[in-house]
């Protein structure tokens, strides 16, 4: 006790051992008084002090890993893997934007993808010259079959408007053709031409000895309800728009029928490599020979008519037309994108925009059926020999003066008698769906088989060689027997 009274101030500046209570605070107050703050020793205030600072760093250290973890982290920015960021030296570079390191679109691609020369390019349909002293008429009667014709001539040396390399790779003109959706619709397309293999007995006969083609109505792309009046129609229309078949006497002056002929036998071909329908040949065909009939042109423009008409066919009957460029690009760019389009509109501005036109290939489809029920058994052969002879008639000028309809009737009459010879080529099913009697179609099946068979004369042989082919049943080395006048009577 003596020693706490000597020393008041050590007693009240040590710590409490327990509670303190208001009554202990005030005793203490009033026996003491203030306690005056005492000054540490030096070391001790250094060593307080550091061990504040640790706490305190420790403190903001734990406080800013809580705030970190608390916090959203800001998402790292994703760099563009491509060869563009390997060479860059300065990792603080800033990378280029993703707009520039894309590639570009395929079409763009499709487009600009030019070979080089050392690429094999496939090889395009040349437009031949006309030789001297051949004809290219297969009309023997023709005054200009001995005429020395340089058909596209635009320079002063005479060269071939096509070569086997250029700007575009025909590659590249069937990049749609093998979808499965154009397949799908080429099926469709040909399978109007092929024979329906129904029975065709007596009971489905409709009278009179006609087979009613109509009746098997499974097949919805036949529109057996309304193919009657849909052909009437068509029938009637053909007589509409159709060419003057003396436009190249009375209108034409610096063109021949020749010339002419030589542009329709390279289209044959161009149609072969573009794998265009039969539909698309047969409208080009029609719209040259309808803007010839109404618009002079010079022979420096008959092949631009020609595949400009050729594009707007194509537009009008493929689902992948092919473009601008590639129909530039099949005549050796003999003609830019500019003219073409250009011609394209006074084309379409001259026939009044009026495409929808019947052809020869649109009656030959119903013609053919009625012949396949006509038939014991349905003849593929038949089907591509009809199809060979129509199509020879597209380069012959001559055949302009008789109607499509016409044509093709004629075409199923010479196949069915080039085929089967004991058997009338002509009956009521035939003369009922093609509305025309062997008699008033007998002009048209005579020039038909002189078309046939004028093989030495005629040095354009495209549609020839085509049908040569195994998938057409080589129906171009058939010849048809010498026609008998009865069968027209």
């Amino acid at each position: 006790m003596a020693a706490r009274k000597e020393n008041p101030v050590l007693t009240a500046c040590q710590a409490p051992s327990g509670r303190i209570t208001r009554a202990q605070s005030a005793a203490s107050r009033g026996r003491i008084g203030l306690v005056p703050s005492v000054p540490l020793p030096a070391r001790t205030e250094r060593k307080q002090i550091a061990k504040g600072k640790a706490k305190r760093g420790a403190l903001d250290e734990n406080t800013s890993a809580g705030i970190a973890t608390s916090a959203p982290q800001p998402k790292r920015r994703t760099v563009l893997k491509d060869v563009t960021n390997v060479g860059c030296s300065n990792s603080n570079r800033k990378y280029t934007t993703a707009t520039k390191t894309q590639p570009k679109s395929k079409r763009t691609q499709r487009v600009k993808q030019f070979p080089s020369k050392k690429q094999p390019v496939k090889k395009v349909p040349k437009l031949p010259p006309l030789a001297a002293g051949t004809s290219v008429v297969n009309d023997s009667k023709s005054s200009e079959e001995n005429q020395k014709v340089d058909l596209l001539a635009q320079k002063e040396n005479p060269t071939d408007l096509l070569e086997d390399e250029g700007l575009l790779s025909l590659q590249n003109i069937e990049r749609n053709r093998d979808s499965s959706c154009h397949e799908a619709f080429f099926e469709a397309r040909n399978a109007m031409d092929r024979p329906e293999l129904s029975d065709s007995k007596a009971g489905d006969s409709c009278g009179l000895g006609i087979i009613d083609i109509d009746k098997d109505d499974g097949n919805p792309q036949m529109c057996a309800s309304y193919a009657a009046d849909i052909y009437t129609n068509l029938m009637a229309s053909e007589l509409i728009r159709r060419p003057r078949s003396n436009y190249m006497e009375v209108l034409q002056r610096d063109i021949t029928k020749g010339m002419r002929g030589i542009l329709i036998d390279w289209l044959v071909e161009v149609s072969e490599e573009y794998k265009l329908v039969p539909d698309t040949l047969y409208l080009t065909i029609n719209l040259i020979d309808r803007f010839l009939s109404q618009h002079y042109i010079e022979r420096q423009k008959l092949q631009l008519v020609g595949i400009t008409s050729m594009l707007i066919a194509s537009k009008y009957e493929e689902i992948c037309a092919p473009r601008v460029e590639e129909f530039c690009f099949i005549t050796d760019n003999t003609y830019t994108k500019a003219e073409v389009l250009k011609m394209e509109s006074l084309v379409l501005n001259d026939l009044g925009f009026h495409l929808s036109v019947p052809t020869t290939k649109t009656f030959l489809r119903r013609f053919l059926r009625a012949a396949q029920f006509s038939r014991k058994a349905p003849s593929l052969t038949m089907g591509c020999l009809a199809n060979y002879l129509a199509e020879l008639t597209l380069v012959d000028y001559s055949f302009l003066k008789f109607l499509p309809s016409v044509v093709a009737a004629s075409a199923v009459f010479l196949a069915r008698w080039t085929l089967d010879q004991s058997d009338l080529p002509w009956n009521r099913t035939l003369e009922h769906y093609t509305s025309y009697k062997s008699s008033e179609i007998q002009t048209c099946v005579c020039a038909l088989r002189e078309l046939q068979h004028n093989t030495s004369n005629c040095p354009l042989n495209a549609i020839r060689e085509k049908y040569r082919q195994q998938k057409f049943e080589c129906v171009a080395n058939l010849t048809s027997p010498e026609l008998v006048q009865s069968l027209f009577s």
